[in-house]
């Protein structure tokens, strides 16, 4: 008898998660998409990864996680674009506290003040410049 409502239980709740995914237009489109093209699976198959791994309340706070990521990710690549992981960490040209400020101007300039990318990258590579050069 309990093994049959247990049974039932976790077949309703992969339910609820795969309606909640399915039925929020900011998952599939911020968070699904991107990682089924970048691992070039289909989403469906995502979708289940997230049904398995996650839970209900993690999948109603994705938006703030989507945020965090998007973040998090283009941080990355401007570490990258602009070589700071070579500047900072390893030949310790400038302060890492610098490589932060550079690198969060660039991210917050691209994602909050909606600036294009290339445009906000011009601008933390010339405050880079400067920072090598002892101008600031």
């Amino acid at each position: 008898m309990l093994e049959e409502i247990d049974k039932n239980y976790k077949k309703s709740s992969l339910e609820q998660k795969y309606n909640i995914i399915k039925g929020n237009r900011y998952i599939m489109e911020e968070a699904i998409v991107p990682i089924s093209k970048a691992l070039k699976l289909p989403m469906d198959e995502v979708v289940d990864v997230f049904v398995k791994t996650c839970d209900g309340v993690s999948l109603y706070e994705s938006h703030a996680y989507v945020e965090q990521a998007k973040m998090g990710c283009l941080g990355r690549k401007v570490d990258i674009d602009l070589g700071l992981c070579w500047i900072a960490d390893f030949f310790g040209l400038i302060s890492k506290k610098d490589a932060d400020l550079i690198r969060r101007k660039v991210v917050e300039d691209t994602i909050i003040k909606k600036r294009p990318y290339k445009e906000a990258l011009e601008e933390g590579r010339a405050l880079t410049v400067k920072i090598l050069k002892g101008e600031e």
